[in-house]
């Protein structure tokens, strides 16, 4: 734990020698990476739930040939 506030520290350290400008650029690309983050999360997500119900249909198809 003490190493990420170290980082986290570091990172201030830097952002604060910063002009206003850069500082907000900074903060954009964050706000940026957050945003990609939670997309990619979010399609592996989906990508989840749709390869179980793919993998559960057929079984189901299965089961139902067999009671013909």
């Amino acid at each position: 734990m003490s190493e990420t506030i170290n980082f986290e520290q570091t990172v201030l350290e830097n952002l604060r020698l910063l002009p206003r400008e850069k500082q907000q650029e900074v903060l954009d690309f964050a706000q940026f990476l957050v945003q990609k983050t939670e997309q990619k999360k979010q399609l592996l997500s989906e990508s989840s739930e749709s390869n179980s119900s793919s993998i559960t249909e057929p079984s189901l198809k299965l089961s139902q040939a067999r009671n013909c």
